[in-house]
């Protein structure tokens, strides 16, 4: 998508890298103060210019504006859904069929994950312990 815009005074910007348009209040011109990413100072826009762009960046966020949905289709969606569904179930029966022993080498695997994670972290940043 092409996001140059030309104003009516023959300059050209991207408005991608808009940040603000100011009323600039210092002259006793009626004209703007444009704020661009990137741009250590801010471009003089005359009034004539500042109007064209505030109808430009309105229809740039006009066509940014998510398109409307129709109704939620439940059914539909479980359909999307159903091999996502599926793996949850297998998984869920898995951790309800695991032996004790199992539970307690991941507990075990789990605490140690834990005690590696914190002794690479600075004190008072770790994730897992209170030093």
């Amino acid at each position: 998508m092409n996001n140059s815009v030309e104003l009516p005074s023959g300059k050209i910007l991207n408005i991608v890298r808009f940040v603000a348009l100011i009323p600039n209040t210092n002259t006793s011109n009626q004209g703007y103060d444009l704020i661009l990413e990137g741009y250590s100072s801010p471009i003089y826009l005359e009034a004539s210019d500042a109007s064209a762009l505030k109808q430009i960046l309105q229809l740039y966020l006009d066509r940014k504006k998510p398109a409307t949905y129709s109704a939620w289709n439940q059914d539909q969606q479980l359909q999307k859904n159903k091999k996502a569904i599926a793996l949850l179930a297998k998984r869920i029966e898995r951790h309800q069929n695991m032996s004790d022993e199992e539970s307690k080498e991941r507990e075990e695997l789990f605490e140690e994950f834990k005690l590696r994670i914190d002794a690479s972290r600075l004190p008072g940043q770790k994730l897992y312990s209170q030093s």
